[in-house]
């Protein structure tokens, strides 16, 4: 995902044009304004994902700043790719690195979290918080479920070229600071695994963990009499029950597919499915990202399949 093409007012070597001609294109429903003096293509915004939205948000706020500024929070996951659930926020999170207590308006936040400025990297021409720092960042401002999405795909190496991240690290570099939110990282730190393959598995287990359902064995392979091996999202051997979550790009990703049609991949997940109910007596319970977004929905569904609660739920 890309920002959009921007059009501006005026900024030093991008394509200035004059304010009357934009704000007639924007009363006239050609163009979108995204912050003041910068617009985008109307339909372009229209048809953009919410991440590319945000994106352009990002260069919107940077190419207009006086100063290079530093990404942080959740402009700088952005900027990493880091998984977020739900609508990505209206304002862009920059750094106060000066100490000068700027307020936050037009589409910026101020954040005043310290941070040490030689590990301030740049990425597509955008200077941002490290990555370890940018996790503690999330993981002490983000909800529980939210913070293990974005800790689960640091640790397991699914940032794209970011190396994988050390738990160790996470909490050394937490301990630098006494912050607001501490405890709950640490919680949330604790509770990242590197074997959750993606952002659906990662926020079915957080909702899991939330409700108060026993921790599952995640990735469990089972040995096939052909020598092969079948691999399930969750498994819970002590109640002889396996679970998958069935998100869209197990069947509409090519890459996923590996030159399978849909079909195939269909066909393949079933007989999988059958092998292990058959040879190893487990029953099995499938849910899509509806229900793994709904504690209340993911709760019934594990009921029914005869998933106990074993400690007391921590949401309303």
């Amino acid at each position: 995902m890309r920002e959009l093409p921007l059009g501006y007012v005026r900024s030093a070597g991008q394509g200035v044009t004059g304010a009357r001609t934009l704000q007639r294109d924007v009363g006239a429903g050609r163009l979108t304004r995204v912050r003041a003096g910068v617009v985008a293509g109307r339909a372009a915004w229209s048809d953009a994902s919410d991440v590319s939205r945000y994106l352009t948000r990002i260069a919107a706020v940077v190419n207009t700043r006086r100063d290079r500024v530093v990404l942080t929070h959740e402009a700088a996951a952005a900027i990493w790719g880091i998984p977020h659930l739900g609508r990505r926020p209206d304002s862009v999170d920059l750094a106060d690195r000066r100490g000068t207590f700027p307020r936050s308006r037009n589409g910026v936040r101020w954040r005043r979290t310290p941070f040490d400025v030689e590990e301030v990297v740049e990425l597509g021409g955008y200077l941002v918080t490290g990555l370890a720092q940018t996790l503690i960042d999330l993981a002490c401002t983000r909800d529980f479920v939210g913070a293990v999405t974005a800790l689960d795909a640091a640790l397991g190496g699914r940032l794209g070229k970011a190396s994988p991240v050390d738990r160790a690290v996470l909490l050394q570099v937490l301990g630098r600071h006494r912050r607001t939110g501490s405890r709950d990282a640490v919680s949330a730190i604790e509770f990242a695994d590197a074997r959750s393959e993606s952002v659906g598995e990662s926020l079915s287990r957080g909702q899991m963990h939330l409700i108060g359902f026993p921790a599952p064995v995640l990735q469990a392979e089972f040995p096939r009499l052909d020598g092969g091996i079948d691999r399930t999202d969750f498994d819970w051997p002590e109640f002889a029950l396996f679970g998958e979550f069935d998100g869209d790009l197990k069947y509409l990703d090519p890459d996923y597919r590996s030159g399978r049609t849909i079909e195939r991949v269909i066909l393949d997940e079933k007989k999988r499915s059958d092998r292990i109910r058959s040879r190893y007596r487990r029953s099995e319970v499938r849910w899509d990202w509806s229900v793994a977004r709904s504690p209340t929905r993911l709760r019934a569904l594990l009921l029914d399949a005869g998933l106990p609660i074993v400690r007391p739920r921590r949401f309303p």
